[in-house]
């Protein structure tokens, strides 16, 4: 069930309204090199499609390539090796309607590649590990901060960069060890500028268990927990369906969603704690929304998430989080486009 202030005719005309912004919508998304960024950048766009969204790495903005490094033993947290100030250059050009020269890093070779053209699309997003840093912040609209727990941040930034970068492992695992102290001085402060925090770790759902947790749980299953900043905006409202006949029938997978409001780093936030799976039922209604209120097509909504449905009949809390940070900046962004 729900229940919004917004007719049908304005939601079904919510993307043609963002596609006539004059000024463009930027997101930062930030956090440690394997953190997980790029999962949450891409539920965007995957959502509202790449013509509506683009994405801006900042990994281009390193003033030294990997040979560069392994001279200078400079690691690319430290704001110092980065070109921040031609990245705001670039953000207020876009900010203004003009096109700019994108630097690229290509990964796989460890150099710079051609720069590329970059027109301004409605909704940009800047991916890297300085986009939330005092310089940048009036220009972003809307701030993510991505802080898995050290060991699934080691874990899948080893797999990451030695299956898909080319990394040597013994090299790998000594910059890991350096870069631990850089991430506390350089980039962990940014959680503080985020309207949301994005914590995750290995799911804690045996924990509830009595004596033994006889419920079987799928691989990678995480806990994720949102911290989200109090909005200063009325959100319709948005009813989940709970089957409470489900709780008591024991094959069906494990699932905990609390809701605490906190105070975080001084500002009022609600903390939003998912874990297990969702069944079918749960996220139907969110995913509808999404639906009616934008007018894209089921197709798109994050990602594989409607596959996964199909073949399991639920989402993992990751998914989840993802739809419901959807949710929430799509109605920030509508609020905006009706003003």
């Amino acid at each position: 069930m729900l229940r919004s202030g917004l007719n049908k005719s304005i939601m079904n005309s919510f993307l043609s309204r963002l596609k006539l912004l004059k000024t463009p919508i930027i997101i930062g998304i930030t956090g440690d090199s394997g953190s997980g960024k790029t999962t949450f950048t891409n539920g965007i766009r995957h959502l509202l499609g790449t013509d509506i969204v683009k994405t801006i790495d900042m990994d281009g903005y390193h003033k030294e390539n990997r040979q560069e490094r392994a001279i200078s033993h400079h690691l690319p947290l430290d704001p110092v090796i980065n070109n921040l100030d031609l990245l705001k250059q670039h953000l207020v050009s876009l900010k203004s309607g003009d096109k700019v020269e994108i630097p690229v890093y290509n990964h796989k070779t460890g150099d710079f590649d051609k720069p590329k053209s970059f027109v301004p699309s409605p909704i940009i997003i800047i991916e890297g590990l300085h986009a939330l840093y005092p310089e940048l912040l009036s220009l972003i609209d809307f701030s993510i901060f991505v802080d898995p727990s050290r060991e699934i941040k080691w874990r899948w930034k080893y797999e990451r960069d030695i299956k898909k970068r080319g990394h040597r492992a013994e090299n790998l695992l000594e910059e890991m060890l350096r870069r631990e102290a850089a991430y506390k001085r350089w980039i962990d402060f940014q959680k503080t500028n985020a309207n949301i925090v994005i914590k995750i770790k290995d799911s804690t759902i045996k924990d509830f268990a009595r004596y033994e947790c006889i419920g079987k749980m799928p691989d990678n299953c995480y806990k994720v927990e949102l911290i989200i900043e109090a909005v200063k905006i009325n959100l319709p409202s948005l009813v989940l369906p709970f089957d409470l006949a489900s709780m008591f029938d024991i094959s069906i997978p494990a699932f905990v969603l609390a809701c605490v409001p906190s105070s975080y780093w001084g500002r009022k936030s609600m903390v939003i704690h998912i874990d297990g799976e969702i069944s079918r039922g749960t996220i139907s209604a969110l995913k509808s929304h999404i639906i009616d209120f934008t007018g894209i097509s089921s197709e798109k909504i994050i990602g594989n998430v409607n596959s996964d449905l199909e073949r399991h009949e639920q989402v993992s809390a990751t998914q989840f989080a993802q739809l419901l940070i959807a949710w929430r900046f799509l109605e920030q962004i509508n609020i905006r486009l009706q003003v």
